[in-house]
């Protein structure tokens, strides 16, 4: 790969964090699981946005969620079951974040709400970024090119000096139409791959 970079961001649930949003939702919906579909469908309630961009609570969240895509749960429930979705690491996520050399800088922008991250530091990964966006704690969600901007800001990089890491094409075109590396990955070991690519870490490495 004859690009170098200095920075590298990561999308945090499904590329390093299992979450267990998407057959969740299909379920209830009566529809298959298609990461694409869903996500946008996921994203296109406005409860959905301002929870996630910390505008409403978790109880709000629920009413509204199962009000927007008709899902034939109650709110109670369906908090329930939301609160369970990120289920732990994925297998190699540590050992590949602790691979990166010192000479990176790396950073964390991910779509997720208070509840989720909650769970998510619970698990040990937090202190290997240099930096986290949240779009609970930044108030803007990823396609959008805030998002992305902010980040860019933190890092205090430009956007051809970072590598991208996302598991969704919708994130991935848009951090490219902003001039970022931006690769799919779901799961550390489409990741390693990317970033053995780069020169990042070993592509042999279990």
């Amino acid at each position: 790969m004859s690009h170098t970079i200095a920075g590298i961001l990561f999308d945090i649930n499904g590329v390093l964090v299992a979450l267990d949003g998407v057959p969740s939702v299909a379920k209830l919906l009566r529809v298959q699981p298609e990461h694409e579909a869903l996500h946008a469908m996921w994203l296109a309630s406005p409860s959905v946005v301002a929870h996630e961009t910390g505008k409403i609570d978790a109880a709000t969240f629920s009413i509204g969620v199962v009000s927007d895509l008709g899902l034939p749960v109650t709110p109670e429930n369906f908090l329930r079951e939301f609160c369970s979705w990120p289920t732990g690491l994925m297998p190699g996520a540590l050992q590949l974040l602790d691979e990166i050399p010192d000479s990176y800088r790396v950073a964390a922008l991910s779509n997720t709400s208070a509840v989720h991250w909650d769970k998510i530091q619970a698990m040990g990964i937090v202190g290997r970024f240099d930096h986290t966006y949240l779009s609970h704690q930044i108030g803007c969600l990823k396609p959008g090119a805030d998002a992305f901007m902010l980040a860019l800001e933190g890092m205090n990089l430009s956007p051809s000096d970072v590598l991208f890491l996302d598991d969704s094409l919708r994130n991935i075109r848009a951090a490219a139409q902003l001039g970022m590396h931006a690769h799919l990955a779901r799961g550390p070991k489409e990741a390693r791959r990317v970033l053995a690519q780069y020169g990042v870490v070993s592509a042999g490495a279990a």
